[in-house]
């Protein structure tokens, strides 16, 4: 048979497959969300196998997306708001906080726990708040700084303190008597105002607060990018981090110096 028969159909099968591993990762939308690496799109509302995308973000930054157009990480209550690439960080909020209008009455909890174990950090850009609730029947301490933040909503009384900038590991040191205590991150204006009533809380923290992830520790991606690659998780590698090249190969770096294909010459005869 003929080896140009046999070139133009091999031909045609890899470009369809490079085209097919490129066009699978390529940037997806959330609402007004673009996915991009090191965040990856899947969930079960996808309609595409988790397995057939897993190489295209870290798993840490597997983002799910709602019918409504809502992201979050994996399906959890940690929702993804905005992402600035640029500087490695995106505005998180809590689902328990952002559902309905009622948020100061849901802040029960510490946020720390829901980051347990993950890549990411909180910005110390946020604002500290601590809240006071269940006193068992007692006011809470008199803290200079501490308003009643309860709302109609809540079902029991709740108080708030704004602090300084958010240090997960040194909460602001009030006594909070026979009150529990919580401690979370929240974006507010440098000079905020007004803060004598609960209603003021819950729009708040339905803007979220930032959280940031190490950039060079997903690899270089604007280099590959760069280099004409894209960027791809390699659980195969120690690295982790892969740049898929035009060739379908997976690199560590970039893509400098490579064509897309490379054939011997088909002889004439």
């Amino acid at each position: 048979m003929n080896p140009k028969l046999l070139f133009f159909p091999l031909l045609a099968t890899l470009l369809l497959l490079c085209h097919h591993a490129h066009a699978v990762c390529e940037p997806a939308t959330c609402g007004n969300l673009t996915i991009k690496y090191p965040f990856w799109l899947s969930g079960p509302d996808l309609n595409r196998s988790s397995l057939a995308i897993a190489a295209c973000g870290h798993p840490s930054f597997e983002l799910w997306c709602s019918r409504d157009g809502v992201a979050s990480l994996r399906g959890s209550q940690i929702l993804v708001l905005g992402i600035d690439y640029t500087n490695s960080s995106f505005v998180a909020g809590h689902k328990r906080v952002a559902d309905g209008g009622d948020g100061v009455c849901r802040t029960d909890f510490n946020i720390s726990s829901s980051l347990a174990l993950s890549p990411f950090t909180i910005s110390s850009s946020n604002r500290a708040i601590c809240f006071l609730y269940s006193c068992n029947g007692t006011e809470p301490p008199e803290i200079d700084g501490l308003v009643n933040a309860t709302i109609s909503n809540c079902s029991k009384p709740i108080y708030a303190y704004l602090g300084g900038s958010y240090d997960r590991d040194k909460p602001p040191a009030i006594q909070a008597g026979n009150c529990t205590y919580s401690y979370l991150p929240v974006l507010w204006p440098d000079s905020p105002a007004n803060l004598t009533a609960g209603a003021n809380y819950s729009p708040q923290f339905k803007k979220g607060f930032v959280l940031e992830w190490q950039k060079n520790g997903f690899g270089d991606c604007d280099a590959c990018n760069a280099s004409g690659g894209q960027c791809r998780y390699n659980n195969d590698s120690a690295a982790a981090f892969a740049c898929l090249c035009s060739d379908g190969e997976l690199r560590g770096t970039i893509c400098a110096g490579e064509l897309l294909f490379q054939f011997p010459l088909l002889s004439k005869t």
